[in-house]
């Protein structure tokens, strides 16, 4: 991933026109699938919350640091079957959705969507 720039853009269309967006930003709302990062405040830190994080060989959501294991040579903060970013984004609850879409920007990237739910 690239760091610190868009990598990509989640888009919502709304049957007016309009367009609501967010953007996927390593690491502050978009992190890896292979790993978390090790945020010290000091010497790394995200300039924002946490994400929520689904580990997909259990399908538990966390919100804190989890046991770890290691790919040598690479990271001891490895998670075992990955797990990806939950986001949140508030739409316009005056307004009728049309579509949802997912954009790339960066190169090297590659972004998947899992799944969309709608809650009111």
């Amino acid at each position: 991933m690239q760091t610190r720039l868009v990598n990509g853009e989640l888009r919502v269309r709304y049957t007016d026109g309009s367009i609501d967006t967010l953007a996927l930003i390593n690491p502050q709302n978009w992190w890896p699938i292979e790993q978390d990062y090790f945020v010290d405040g000091i010497g790394f830190t995200t300039n924002a919350p946490r994400p929520l994080r689904l580990q997909l060989k259990t399908g538990k959501v966390v919100s804190t640091p989890q046991e770890y294991s290691t790919i040598k040579g690479f990271t001891n903060m490895a998670i075992d079957g990955g797990a990806a970013t939950i986001l949140d984004m508030p739409l316009n609850r005056n307004k009728d959705l049309l579509s949802v879409s997912l954009h790339t920007f960066a190169n090297d990237v590659v972004i998947g969507l899992m799944s969309v739910t709608l809650a009111r």
